[in-house]
């Protein structure tokens, strides 16, 4: 039998009782208490202990539903005793006294104890029978118990209080001390519970073992407990809700109507309880509304103090589920407008009206306007953009109103759902009265995503615009609208990739240091830049100036990510200008984190992952590449947007991730003349799989859709490169060397050491002989010069390779040791693994590889670790937390396969010390 916990006094005064009974001395007790308060458990500990005193244990339970049946408690009562003849549906004084003398007389012989549960729905003759009986107990030897629960109608019936008043003792059964709580607490756990965690029980639960035991059977214990079953019965709460959703059916209706006020109030996250404007929802005076939180507090369904609020979430639902679905939204259309009328916040207003689906009311729409921007404030994005989807229910389907709360609700999407936000923004472009409008309103699209909207809306986009006409002929708003339309319709290339060759043109009129003191100014800076980059129709070093001086002049924000800005992380890995644009991401990766939206973390994600492999750290930007599929970029972004996530995939090898994009198939609905990356993509999966041919089938058709688009620089894709290293396999070596020369003159009229270097290493992999170990060391020392140690570790493994097959082991062991250690710092572990390989000392070829599988962080933290220095002075000398040290060191002993500082000191040689850190 389950233990009976925090009931130890009253279970006392009721066994005292017995004993008295047994002596002759009988009497009559009431237990009392709310609903879930253990009253009937109480009792049924009773009949045990009265057999084992000797006492014949007699039990009746009311239901509501048998009142109107005359002696029916009584007859459950008396049947089970022999010697007792039927009772009469219609008893008279005589049969009263006959049945009072039978009691009496059978319990002279033998002691009775007659329990009756739920007193206050018992028969109107049981109870007058049972409160003559109490006067005759003194001198008899029975008990009578009876259970009473507060707050129930009929429990201040006359009757009822006449028979408890007749009672010698009234056991209250209160809420549980803390002690019993944390029994059940470690009955359920099978171990003590934590103070903390037994402390918030007691008070979800206000101390009510129903309420406690629902909440302890909602979860599966910590640990399961030696002979206790582990599942969890489903039927527990809502079997809890049921038994709820009966007690307020009984209630009287003013009692119903204050619970399903309160239920509608009394929400998370910022409850409405004050009990006067809960009376108001509920058609209740003040002083009805008070009698009405009375019965419900004595009914146990109220937690005691003030504001009023249910004892249990369940009650709540209960008082919810009572309500038809007409009458809970009109509940909550009244809700609003009294929280309305009563100048309550707009956001506690609008989540009743969210609930409301029938009401078009004007002062709805504005409510639920200024709810959204108090949401959007504090970066509640989700609530404000439900706020504006309800609101659309209010507003006509056409006009100026309904396009305003388009462009708020697309606002509130964009970081959310870039492809929902320019759905609507669509359709509000498309509402609006005048070309004004329209081009402000057009102007907020997204560049990156107005590729892929439906032609006519792109064809709306240039009318705006040459509605606006020439940025230079407008002011204020409208300029700046022309402005950021001129960029958007220059990235997508509306009239066709001859659109591409005038923007170096357009970027050269606005001068050496164009204008860049508004947002719309930098945005038409920087699609000018991104196109004079790609077609090469500047150098890297003109490019580099203006995009240096124009990052110089934009704040840092994660709302970037919404304009031609993240073009400029393509520029400059282009330019191999990477200073600013580090830590300026840093900064804007940081800002993105405290708002929470997943859009903006993406693109900066993505962002980070182009910068990164643009210094040839592989394995950084393939964690930034993650991050951003993992904030849902694949779910809403075009692939022509993620094409810092295609260069990682195809220039780190790394297939699974290729192959994952490639599922992502949005190209289709993309209207610019960009090439797409699926087939750079592809290749990357033949490739692995060995299927040259296929591969440069793949580079080549992406090559001439790049052509065709006039993508001409070397720096972005070099795909030429790529397919004279496939041509070179295939054992055509005129057509790769015919490709790779092509390349190395536009990379030299681009001008950068990386895109030099890169193409001379190709050239002379392609060569044999001294030619082409000179056109190698060339490409070796280009590369020292570039910002990609990454390209520098390739040729020095490569020249090192060569060296080696012709004799020159010195020079050649150099060459590798350098690739190594390049590789390593750069954390590409396949170029180390093969450096090793090649070297003479082939025992230690495992250990570079590893150190380069670490990332920067684990780098310099288990390099200082290494050389000796306390993990206290590393966390000072990287201005990082102990717990970030401690961290970074458990993952690199774990990628190094050491088991502490004294193992990992052999690395020291591979690992950045003191002076390097």
């Amino acid at each position: 039998m389950t233990p009976l916990r925090g009931r130890d006094r009253e279970l006392g005064l009721l066994t005292s009782a017995l004993a008295a009974a047994h002596r002759g001395d009988g009497r009559l007790l009431a237990v009392t208490g709310g609903l879930g308060s253990g009253k009937t458990a109480l009792l049924r500990r009773l009949p045990p202990l009265a057999r084992h005193r000797g006492l014949r244990a007699l039990t009746a339970g009311c239901a509501p539903q048998e009142q109107d049946f005359p002696f029916g408690v009584v007859g459950q009562l008396l049947d089970p005793l022999p010697g007792r003849g039927p009772l009469d549906l219609v008893p008279g004084p005589d049969r009263f006294a006959e049945l009072l003398s039978f009691v009496t007389d059978f319990s002279a012989d033998q002691p009775l104890l007659l329990l009756v549960d739920d007193l206050q729905w018992a028969d109107p003759v049981s109870l007058r029978w049972l409160t003559q009986l109490a006067g005759r107990l003194p001198d008899s030897r029975a008990a009578v118990v009876v259970s009473l629960r507060e707050g129930e109608p009929g429990a201040d019936a006359p009757p009822v209080q006449a028979c408890v008043e007749r009672a010698a003792t009234v056991v209250h059964l209160g809420p549980l001390p803390t002690a019993a709580v944390a029994d059940m607490v470690a009955d359920h756990l099978g171990r003590p519970g934590e103070p903390g965690e037994i402390a918030a029980r007691r008070r979800a639960s206000g101390g009510n073992p129903l309420f406690l035991a629902a909440a302890l059977a909602s979860r599966h214990p910590d640990e399961p407990a030696a002979g206790h079953a582990t599942a969890v019965p489903e039927s527990r709460p809502v079997a809890l809700r049921e038994r709820l959703a009966v007690a307020l059916r009984s209630q009287p209706e003013p009692v119903r109507r204050l619970a399903r006020a309160l239920a509608v109030l009394d929400q998370e996250p910022d409850p409405v309880t004050d009990l006067e404007l809960v009376g108001r929802l509920a058609r209740l005076d003040t002083a009805a509304g008070e009698a009405a939180a009375r019965s419900l507090r004595r009914l146990g369904l109220l937690a005691d103090g003030d504001p009023p609020r249910f004892a249990h979430p369940a009650v709540r639902e209960a008082a919810e589920e009572s309500m038809t679905p007409a009458e809970y939204e009109h509940i909550h259309l009244r809700a609003a407008r009294l929280l309305h009328h009563g100048g309550h916040p707009a956001e506690r207003v609008a989540a009743h009206l969210l609930a409301v689906t029938s009401c078009h009311a004007g002062w709805t729409v504005e409510v639920l306007r200024s709810a959204a921007t108090a949401a959007r404030r504090r970066g509640a994005l989700e609530e404000a953009a439900r706020y504006l989807r309800r609101a659309l229910l209010g507003t006509s389907p056409s006009g100026a109103d309904r396009a305003a709360l388009l462009l708020d609700l697309a606002a509130s999407e964009r970081d959310l759902d870039p492809q929902a936000a320019l759905r609507h923004l669509s359709q509000a472009v498309l509402l609006l009265p005048t070309p004004a409008a329209r081009a402000i309103a057009a102007a907020r699209t997204p560049p990156s995503l107005l590729g892929s909207c439906p032609p006519p809306f792109i064809d709306t986009v240039a009318k705006a615009a040459a509605d606006l006409g020439d940025p230079d002929t407008r002011t204020g708003v409208e300029r700046q609208a022309a402005l950021r339309l001129e960029a958007r319709l220059r990235h997508v290339a509306v009239a066709g990739p001859g659109e591409l060759d005038q923007c170096a043109e357009r970027l050269r009129a606005l001068g050496d240091t164009p204008p860049m003191g508004t947002a719309a100014e930098r945005e038409l800076a920087t699609v000018l830049l991104h196109g004079a980059t790609v077609t090469q129709r500047m150098t890297a070093a003109e490019v580099a100036f203006r995009a240096d001086r124009l990052l110089q002049h934009e704040p840092a924000a994660p709302g970037h990510v919404h304009t031609a800005l993240p073009l400029l992380c393509g520029v400059l890995a282009a330019a191999e200008s990477l200073d600013a644009i580090g830590p300026w991401l840093t900064s804007a990766r940081e800002h993105a984190r405290r708002d929470g939206a997943p859009v903006p973390r993406a693109v900066v994600a993505a962002e980070l992952a182009h910068v990164l492999l643009a210094r040839g750290r592989q394995q950084e930007a393939k964690a930034h590449a993650e991050e951003a599929l993992a904030h849902g970029m694949a779910e809403w972004a075009t692939l022509s947007s993620m094409t810092a996530l295609v260069r990682v995939a195809v220039q780190s090898r790394d297939t699974e991730l290729a192959r994952r994009l490639l599922g992502h198939r949005r190209e289709a609905a993309d209207h610019d003349h960009r090439p797409s990356p699926l087939q750079l993509l592809r290749a990357c999966v033949a490739t692995a799989g060995g299927d040259t041919a296929t591969a440069l089938e793949y580079v080549l058709d992406w090559g001439r859709s790049a052509e065709r688009a006039e993508w001409r620089n070397p720096a972005l894709f070099p795909w030429r490169t790529w397919a004279a290293g496939l041509y070179h396999r295939l054992g055509q070596t005129r057509r790769a060397h015919d490709l790779a020369d092509e390349e190395h003159e536009r990379a030299v009229a681009w001008g950068t050491p990386g895109a030099v270097g890169r193409a001379q290493r190709v050239r002379g992999a392609i060569t044999e002989g001294e030619r082409g170990v000179g056109l190698l060391r060339e490409s070796a020392e280009l590369l020292r010069r570039s910002v990609n140690a990454m390209e520098a570790a390739r040729t020095e493994l490569l020249l090192g390779r060569r060296l080696r097959a012709s004799g020159r082991d010195t020079e050649a062991e150099e060459r590798l040791r350098r690739a190594r250690d390049l590789a390593v710092g750069c954390g590409v572990s396949w170029i180390a693994d093969q450096a090793c390989r090649e070297l003479t000392d082939p025992a230690g070829s495992r250990r570079p590889a590893a150190v380069a599988a670490l990332t920067r962080a684990e780098r310099r933290v288990a390099g200082l670790a290494a050389h000796g220095v306390p993990n206290k002075l590393i966390a000072e000398r990287l201005e990082v937390s102990s717990r970030a040290v401690e961290k970074h060191l458990t993952s690199a002993y774990r990628k190094l396969r050491v088991a502490g500082r004294s193992e990992l000191a052999a690395f020291s040689p591979l690992l950045p010390g003191p002076a390097d850190a």
